[in-house]
């Protein structure tokens, strides 16, 4: 077991690497909550509606002198950025945030900002898949058989002698064996979806299609408080499903789980039950505090991320299921 963490100790480092490049990354957001008019992404010579950007919180003065005097009759024209441009700010602007935005500019000009956001998370959910089908998978199997993971600590619940800890630290590698479950393989998803899932976050503020663009006539540029604080249900109704369906994508493998054993008439020893079991409380206490927490930061965030974390949610439900019959065949 020491063996096997000293050699997934790079991939730890690359992951913490990866997440202190990308958070380093500047907020495309001003004060108001509109994006920065100099980290707007396009893929033509545009123009946008003024009151849809925000320029007076750009920090270079000369920068911002240049874009308020270009403003003429309340519109902005918006130049093409090119990857020479994006590259040039660093490897995560060019390399992820501008194809994403430009995918999603891409597609809205065909139908709309929704469906450009849509489309372009079902591709890129697609490519992660083929490349970490695996990992998914053990995943997925790690929650599902997280009774049998409790009774095996249970069992060494109160030895703490070198030679307990060997044993249990064998069982534990032969169930996993046995379920054909990588222990770190959620560290390469991580290590794949993190710069992705922000690149996302960066290209869907800031791709213009989106700025200025809508989904059925809901304008995706303005935040759910917006539409709380107005009683727009168009508006409420996007942040309540992206709430529900972010908990059934998160608890949808444990409920699976249930339903199969269930239809199996597997006998659920009192180890397992949810209540009595300290694994099972711990994951749904990690879901419910990440849940409260993107209630919290969404609130006062476009809608074009709700949107997208909605959709992203949807895709995950859908993944789980397919998944989970995979998993049965076998």
């Amino acid at each position: 077991m020491k063996q096997f963490l000293q050699k997934k100790a790079k991939l730890v480092f690359l992951c913490m690497l990866v997440l202190l490049t990308c958070t380093a990354c500047a907020n495309p957001r001003g004060r108001d909550g509109k994006t920065l008019a100099d980290q707007i992404i396009a893929s033509e010579e545009t123009t946008i509606d003024a009151s849809q950007i925000n320029y007076k919180d750009i920090f270079d003065k000369k920068l911002k002198k240049e874009i308020k005097k270009n403003i003429k009759d309340g519109q902005y024209t918006i130049q093409p950025t090119t990857f020479k441009d994006s590259m040039s700010k660093g490897w995560f602007e060019g390399l992820i945030v501008w194809p994403i935005a430009q995918i999603i500019n891409l597609i809205s000009s065909k139908t709309d900002a929704g469906v450009g956001i849509i489309l372009t998370t079902l591709l890129i959910q697609m490519l992660v898949f083929v490349f970490t089908r695996k990992s998914q998978m053990s995943t997925q199997r790690m929650q599902e058989i997280s009774p049998e993971i409790q009774k095996i600590q249970n069992k060494y619940k109160d030895k703490t002698d070198e030679r307990s800890k060997m044993q249990m630290a064998q069982e534990m590698q032969n169930l996993y064996q046995k379920y054909d479950i990588h222990p770190f393989g959620s560290m390469l998803i991580t290590f794949i979806q993190l710069p992705i899932m922000m690149g996302m976050y960066y290209a869907t503020m800031r791709s213009v299609s989106v700025v200025s663009g809508s989904f059925m006539g809901i304008s995706l540029a303005g935040t759910p408080l917006d539409g709380f604080k107005a009683l727009d249900i168009a508006y409420i109704a996007i942040y309540v499903l992206m709430v529900i369906f972010y908990i059934v994508s998160m608890k949808l493998p444990q409920w699976l789980k249930k339903w199969q054993d269930k239809k199996d008439n597997v006998k659920v020893k009192k180890y397992a039950q949810e209540e009595t079991n300290p694994m099972a409380n711990s994951m749904n206490m990690s879901i419910y505090f990440m849940t409260a927490m993107i209630c919290i930061m969404y609130i006062s965030w476009p809608m074009a991320m709700s949107f997208y974390w909605l959709v992203s949610s949807v895709i995950r439900v859908c993944q789980s299921l397919i998944l989970h019959q995979v998993m049965n065949k076998k």
